[in-house]
């Protein structure tokens, strides 16, 4: 197997091997071991850390056995995330809902598109929260569960967002007023925050970063997507306590606006060459 991967997680094995879970473009899911990684000076060094970008060969005996890492080329180490609290948080989010979705030998290749595209905009330290929210509501998408904020859950009618609305987990969907009594646990979404992120579904995903999402409406998003991400998993977020617990990115200079996503006009070296992927 020969194909670019993204790190999802990596661990110590024995005294001198690391076994890594990677994001395959063409393989989905698969956990290989890095023989005598840790003691490596030239093949793994710096390479193996979550959220690096690489090209990799990959080796199995058989279907069923472990995968055997026998090369890793770097495209981009992402470095700022490793070093910025904030940004590894966000980063960790996203790590811990492909961990949960993404399953083995079932490629995927907007969501591996998705994901690159997350850490890029991470790395250049674009409003990270922001970029949660844009991944999330498009990662839903692409695994099959589209949050649906044109119609109510209950009733299926158009709602109109020109006043407060809810969304209901559940249903997976906004909820109207007629309907809101037979609902239980909803989120207040405003008609500005509906409108964003009706946007967001349907901007490719080249354009994503030109939408503006901060303030009040960015805190509803990211309620109403974890909460809706808590209950298609059926399971806690665990990543997401320390999110609420992170520092978030001082404010930029007026100049630079911080919450209006710009085309980048200097790609790193890496995504330029991978581009197609973004």
């Amino acid at each position: 197997m020969e194909t670019d991967a993204i790190v999802l997680d990596s661990n110590d094995h024995g005294e001198s091997d690391v076994i890594v879970t990677l994001f395959a473009q063409h393989e989905g899911r698969v956990k290989a071991i890095a023989k005598g990684a840790r003691k490596s000076l030239r093949r793994f060094v710096n390479k193996l850390e979550p959220f690096s970008f690489l090209h990799v060969v990959c080796r199995r005996k058989s279907p069923d056995a472990l995968a055997f890492l026998a090369e890793a080329e770097l495209h981009s180490a992402f470095f700022n995330i490793r070093n910025d609290l904030e940004l590894y948080t966000v980063a960790s989010v996203i790590q811990e809902f492909l961990l949960i979705a993404i399953k083995d030998e079932q490629p995927d290749e907007r969501i591996f598109r998705l994901s690159l595209w997350s850490l890029h905009h991470l790395d250049r330290q674009h409003t990270p929260r922001a970029v949660l929210a844009l991944f999330l509501i498009r990662f839903f998408e692409y695994l099959g569960y589209r949050p649906d904020l044109e119609h109510c859950g209950g009733c299926r009618r158009a709602v109109t967002a020109t006043a407060q609305c809810h969304f209901h987990p559940e249903w997976g969907a906004l909820v109207c007023s007629h309907c809101r009594s037979a609902a239980t646990v909803t989120t207040p979404l405003s008609p500005g925050t509906v409108k964003v992120l009706r946007v967001a579904q349907h901007l490719p995903l080249e354009r994503l970063d030109r939408l503006r999402l901060s303030g009040p409406m960015l805190q509803e998003a990211l309620t109403m997507l974890h909460n809706y991400g808590r209950n298609l998993f059926q399971r806690d977020i665990v990543s997401w306590r320390q999110l609420r617990r992170a520092p978030r990115h001082s404010a930029k200079p007026a100049a630079a606006d911080d919450h209006a996503y710009q085309p980048d006009p200097a790609p790193t070296r890496a995504l330029t060459i991978k581009e197609n992927l973004i």
